[in-house]
């Protein structure tokens, strides 16, 4: 299979090869109701011409295209290299590490597992937690087999909480944010869609845990019951690593991480949505404080607080922010020297570097696509439109589920897939629910999670090379994984389709 560069830059390919043949469209007001005008452009002077739709695109448009796509994607692409800066220095001091090790001492049995899965759910629905799950397994995997547990159920901890979190992926920059920002919508943020989003994390969890502490207790009851139980595993427990204690430092650099994800949460609830009486929203009493904060003289000055965006507003700006802040927060905590610091800061941003190019050539599909009122994206748009016009929005769910889970058995970069796909999906959402109940933004919302929920379950069976690399360390066939791991994702990519089907009589978009 070829990278995720190449795929992506394919479908660029593929995209300026169809400007030849496909015409462009475009969108007008009609009395108030916007109408497709197909086969037609808009002239400098925004008239419209018919007839000359096809707008072929030459070489160098195709290499352009990811320039732009590059200017385009920037609030995603400084969120993605803030959040990886950020990981960078906390991972070089120890402090997940070490945090993970004082469970270990702490807990055990079902308590362990409940709490050890609850954390990689949140690293995953977090900032996109796979990649790291090798270096994990090297401690998770041999603790539980000295438990009384088996190989697989130090994997199910760290996969199945992963993927759990993946699925929902509440302010994951690398998929919903990705989504976003393809999509073009200004009415969206990170905290659209959050409510259904956070209820798709618990639920998951829940159903990914009871899978898990059931098969767990059965193996230790009895071994026979284990998977693997038939084959000659690797279990490396004579080879189990020491994790690093947890001084007050790495505590602190872990307080640190949690209220970042705390503010991300009160910084994206859409807390307007809460009505009070007297024309006030809950977002007025909850940025209560930095209004008052904002009246006192020097100091209100000083940290600036007439300029801080209140909870409920924020973009991907202040998703960089509180990363950046972190960042300094963690040097300070840990003493690192000023050049360490910056290798480390560096180093971490560098490691995301190739997810922000991915989404750079992305993006220039959607360059060349058009936008939402002229282009050859409205022609697919109005095509597609056509086709399921009157589909109800429960349908379309599944359907789009569906869908992604296909697309990602050719391709499982979450940012790429979303720059491909975004735009015209989410100009489809648009145009088929902004006269109904559910509306433009509610309908970009369900696409949003059914993307994510259904990539990420694909990503949870794809043998990639994190996959496979963690399951030859310790010996597991991959059929052997998926015969225990299909059934749980089955059921949360089912739980999860019927969650968003229903979101909106429940309120939740």
């Amino acid at each position: 299979m070829f990278s995720a560069y190449t795929i992506v830059f394919i479908f660029l390919i593929i995209t300026a090869a169809l400007t030849w043949v496909v015409p462009q469209s475009v969108v007008v007001s009609n009395n108030g109701m916007k109408e497709v005008i197909y086969n037609a452009i808009f002239n400098d002077a925004g008239e419209v011409i018919k007839g000359v739709g096809r707008q072929p695109v030459g070489l160098w448009d195709v290499f352009m295209a990811p320039i732009k796509g590059f200017e385009k994607s920037s609030s995603v692409s400084i969120a993605i290299l803030m959040a990886g800066a950020f990981l960078g220095l906390i991972n070089s001091v120890g402090a997940m590490d070490a945090g993970i090790g004082a469970l270990l001492k702490k807990y055990t049995g079902t308590t362990l597992i409940a709490i050890l899965m609850f954390a990689f759910a949140v690293f995953g629905s977090v900032f996109g937690f796979w990649e790291e799950i090798p270096a994990f397994s090297i401690v998770i995997v041999p603790l539980f087999v000295l438990a009384g547990y088996d190989v697989m159920t130090g994997l199910a901890v760290l996969t199945v909480g992963a993927t759990a979190g993946n699925m929902s992926s509440v302010v994951n920059p690398f998929s919903t944010g990705a989504a976003i920002g393809a999509i073009g919508n200004p009415e969206l943020s990170l905290g659209s869609g959050m409510v259904l989003r956070l209820i798709m994390f618990f639920v998951l969890y829940l159903v990914g845990l009871f899978f898990t502490v059931r098969y767990a207790n059965e193996v230790k009851r009895n071994k026979e019951k284990s998977v693997v139980a038939d084959i000659e595993v690797n279990t490396m427990t004579d080879e189990q690593a020491e994790l690093p204690e947890l001084t007050k430092r790495r505590f602190w650099s872990i307080i640190v991480l949690i209220a970042i994800i705390v503010l991300l949460i009160l910084g994206y609830m859409p807390w307007y949505e809460i009505k009070l009486q007297g024309g006030r929203t809950f977002q007025d009493i909850i940025n209560a404080p930095i209004y008052l904060l904002a009246k006192i003289p020097v100091l209100g000055d000083l940290l600036g607080a007439k300029h801080m965006t209140p909870l409920g507003d924020w973009y991907f700006g202040e998703f960089s922010f509180v990363f950046f802040l972190g960042s300094i927060l963690i040097g300070l905590i840990n003493k690192i020297p000023e050049d360490k610091f910056v290798k480390e800061f560096a180093g971490g941003a560098k490691d995301l570097l190739g997810v922000v190019l991915v989404l750079a050539i992305a993006n220039g599909i959607s360059v060349l696509m058009g936008g939402k009122t002229s282009g050859m994206s409205v022609t697919f748009v109005y095509w597609i439109q056509s086709a399921l016009q009157g589909i109800p929005a429960w349908a379309f769910s599944v359907a789009t589920v569906l869908a992604y889970v296909g697309i990602g058995c050719f391709l499982q970069s979450t940012s790429g897939v979303a720059g491909i796909t975004m735009p015209i999906l989410g100009a489809v959402a648009m145009a088929l629910f902004q006269n109904s109940k559910v509306g433009a933004a509610g309908g970009q919302i369900m696409l949003i999670s059914a993307f994510t929920l259904g990539i990420n379950f694909m990503s949870g069976i794809y043998p990639s090379a994190t996959t496979m690399g963690t399951l030859e360390l310790f010996n597991v066939p991959y059929d052997r994984y998926l015969k225990f791991v299909l059934k749980i994702f089955i059921t949360m990519l089912a739980t999860g389709c019927i969650l968003i089907s229903i979101s909106q009589y429940l309120g939740l978009i």
